[in-house]
């Protein structure tokens, strides 16, 4: 198997890291320390922009499509990241918790076979953990979002689940509130435990 990790640790953040399909693996980190926060963004290709009225003027560095950081609720911060993906579309990971989380995500090039009657959008699929566990996390989601100018119709995609037992994705209500933004041409999963591997399909007939 041919693997592409990237790893991030967390404190009190909303946290969204993009993944592309990259020709070589890559392992970027993003500290629980506010400066070298900045610097792993940047060094990570991520454009960091802050809230609105602080950051007019500001240009997006490193190559990236854009990001961003910004205050919430109860002073938690948001950052968000996007790569310059070759394929089809980027894999978003989204969480918010109040302690510290090590997520690391692994772009597994050698994924099972799609379920019966659907086909991989793209030809990887991901493997998700926090490494201090899912419990008490405030918010998992992972999203797929379809690059722009490309005319594929994920509007009846799936997220699948894989479960090791069997060496077989599923797709099934119960792994939670599946979700597609038109605006955005994005399909969101929300889970209730985000450690596991996932992939997104569609119906053969709405791939052809």
């Amino acid at each position: 198997m041919k693997f592409s990790t990237f790893t991030l640790f967390s404190s009190q953040v909303l946290l969204a890291a993009s993944l592309p399909l990259s020709a070589s693996p890559a392992t970027g980190i993003v500290s629980r320390n506010e400066d070298a926060l900045n610097s792993a963004v940047k060094d990570l290709g991520i454009t960091k922009r802050l809230p609105a009225e602080a950051a007019a003027g500001e240009g997006a560095a490193g190559g990236a499509e854009g990001g961003g950081a910004k205050e919430g609720e109860a002073g938690e911060k948001e950052i968000e990241g996007q790569f310059i993906v070759p394929k089809n579309g980027r894999f978003e990971v989204e969480f918010q918790n109040a302690v510290g989380r090590t997520l690391t995500v692994t772009e597994n090039r050698s994924p099972a076979a799609p379920p019966p009657g659907f086909t991989a959008v793209e030809p990887v699929s991901y493997q998700i953990s926090l490494a201090e566990g899912a419990q008490g996390v405030k918010l998992s989601k992972v999203d797929y979002i379809i690059n722009p100018g490309n005319a594929l119709d994920i509007s009846k995609g799936q997220i699948g689940r894989l479960f090791p037992e069997i060496n077989a994705f599923i797709i099934d209500p119960a792994l939670g509130e599946l979700e597609f933004e038109a605006e955005e041409n994005e399909l969101t999963l929300t889970v209730a435990n985000m450690n596991g591997e996932f992939a997104v399909f569609l119906p053969q007939a709405a791939a052809a």
